[in-house]
């Protein structure tokens, strides 16, 4: 049984659970833009690394200013579009690709004044990924 007041170990802290989930997707997401970024549409890829590159520095403590909406939302899309099972599976040559660039555009609409904030504030051109 556990003292009032100690500190159990961060398997039990629902936060730190829920960040791990984002660095496992983080990670998912690399290796699946290894794996397919040289057939995708370009912009497209580059808004996947920015939206990595935004959770990895949130994770990292390098970038804490993130709204809990914003994390789940890009949580939300960098699973939905590592994981094969979605509305049109990616096995589907170029059919595949449009429910992830769906959720991807949509993502990124709604995250997109926190993304521009995010470049501004780590110096990252943000007209590459055309903010």
């Amino acid at each position: 049984m556990r003292r009032a007041g100690s500190r159990g170990s961060h398997r039990e802290d629902p936060v730190l659970r829920e960040e791990d989930g984002l660095l496992r997707v983080v990670a998912r997401t690399h290796e699946w833009l290894r794996r397919y970024a040289p057939g995708a549409p370009t912009r497209t890829v580059g808004r996947i690394r920015l939206m990595v590159m935004m959770c990895s520095d949130h994770r990292s403590g390098r970038y804490p200013h993130l709204p809990l909406a914003t994390v789940w939302a890009l949580f939300f899309a960098l699973a939905y579009i590592t994981f094969p099972i979605d509305l049109i599976p990616d096995v589907i040559p170029g059919l595949g690709w449009l429910d992830d660039a769906f959720v991807i555009a949509l993502v990124w609409r709604a995250c997109h004044r926190d993304l521009r904030r995010y470049c501004d504030r780590m110096g990252i051109p943000g007209k590459r990924y055309g903010l």
